[in-house]
């Protein structure tokens, strides 16, 4: 097997994340990584287990990176203040890392135990915060769904050009962050 000297794994990855970053993750093809790398797309196989394997290696990539980033967030905080800190970490990095940060949001295949234990991480994070001492796990899920779905579609309309209005789109977050808070006090919607 040839490798190209200066390459291995973690540098393809690295150059498929800030392609992804930079466009998007649909526009990062074994062809334009090859491009960037200054190398042939067959190459890449030495590297990456073609593009289904390279989207899979983002997405496990960007769940490490989003488990880091809640977690230093939300570190010696709690309650709202807890909360608060989650909602603008989960936001940075939605925005400093969106094709990660796109890559890693289908839930993984079930045997695939590293990537699905990447999100788990993501999900436990969640739940320390919303739920410290919260009994019921079940009712714990729902509330991280909850959160999770009102984050997901904030940002991904953020960034996708979608609150054309004029009223301030921060003030709006702040907002989003008080209901969450809300939400994660009462544990479900009244």
């Amino acid at each position: 097997m040839t490798h190209r000297a200066g390459l291995d794994q973690q540098s393809v990855l690295q150059a498929a994340a800030d392609l992804a970053d930079g466009s998007s993750l649909e526009e990062v093809t074994l062809a334009t990584l090859a491009a960037k790398l200054g190398i042939r797309a067959p190459t890449l196989y030495h590297y990456v287990n073609g593009l289904d394997g390279m989207r899979r290696d983002l997405a496990l990539l960007g769940a490490r990176q989003m488990t880091r980033a809640l977690g230093q967030a939300i570190m010696g905080f709690s309650g709202g203040e807890a909360v608060e800190a989650l909602a603008i970490a989960y936001r940075d990095f939605a925005h400093q890392h969106p094709g990660l940060y796109t890559a890693f949001q289908r839930a993984a295949d079930p045997e695939d135990t590293a990537l699905r234990e990447a999100q788990t991480e993501v999900v436990e994070i969640v739940l320390r915060v919303v739920a410290p001492a919260r009994s019921e796990r079940d009712s714990a899920i729902h509330t991280v769904r909850l959160i999770r779905s009102l984050m997901h579609g904030f940002v991904s309309l953020e960034i996708g050009g979608g609150f054309g209005l004029p009223q301030d789109i921060d003030e709006t977050f702040q907002r989003l962050v008080q209901f969450m808070i809300h939400i994660a006090k009462e544990g479900k919607i009244q």
